[in-house]
């Protein structure tokens, strides 16, 4: 009798949760911009494509995933294909492909583009020190 009891507490648990996530990130996942954002006028360049990818904010963070120091190396080859490689601030970062999703989607509205790739540089650990001035400075400003 005490094992199923057991196991229906750890069922409930696992069910709140779960039931917990689903509330707090459905919000995010939800909040769909009506039109995208074209970046067409933006050129096909690595700052070009930096510049679109400055637009997109860490969900579970207010700070853009440039900020973050999230994006380590973007290449552009002479066929319109773009490769970004990127890392997240944990490795089981529950977002990450919305993330992926949203880095494929609005690289592709730049003007030449043909296909993007997103690459996951799971060998390097994240830390603050990587975060871009900009993102260091919005971060002391926001704890003070």
């Amino acid at each position: 009798m005490k094992k199923r009891q057991l196991a229906a507490q750890i069922a409930l648990i696992i069910l709140f949760c779960a039931v917990a996530l689903v509330l707090i990130y459905l919000p995010v996942l939800l909040k769909r911009p009506v039109e995208d954002e074209a970046f067409d006028s933006i050129k096909l360049t690595t700052q070009g494509v930096q510049q679109v990818l400055s637009t997109i904010k860490d969900p579970e963070l207010d700070f853009t995933i440039v900020e973050l120091g999230l994006v380590r190396e973007i290449e552009i080859n002479q066929r319109g294909k773009v490769i970004i490689t990127i890392i997240f601030t944990s490795s089981a970062c529950p977002l990450s492909d919305f993330i992926v999703s949203q880095v494929e989607r609005k690289v592709k509205t730049v003007k030449g583009v043909q296909e993007v790739e997103v690459k996951i540089d799971q060998t390097v650990l994240w830390d603050w020190s990587m975060m871009s001035e900009e993102g260091k400075r919005k971060l002391q400003e926001y704890l003070q």
